[in-house]
């Protein structure tokens, strides 16, 4: 069935290769990052929080990238804690 999407949609298979030949996977990206200890730390976090909005975040411009992954992972962390709370009552 993917292949019959990808005839489909053959643009998709052009951003795809694109992505995959320009960018670097997740892992890599972090190391190459030029942010602070602090926030390569946090970025660490991200990807064992969510490999695949770690990508996402890596994607996005400086300026807004180091908040929206202090903002993400905070909001992870009172999740679980609320998740942890419910289970409590």
């Amino acid at each position: 069935m993917p292949l019959v999407d990808w005839v489909l949609h053959p643009t998709e298979v052009w951003a795809a290769f694109w992505y995959f030949m320009r960018n670097a996977p997740p892992d890599e990206k972090t190391v190459k990052l030029q942010v602070s200890s602090d926030m390569k730390r946090c970025y660490d976090f991200l990807e064992m929080t969510s490999r695949s909005f770690a990508a996402v975040i890596q994607e996005l411009n400086p300026r807004l990238r180091d908040g929206i992954c202090l903002f993400y992972l905070i909001l992870r962390g009172l999740d679980t804690i609320g998740k942890d709370m419910r289970g409590m009552t």
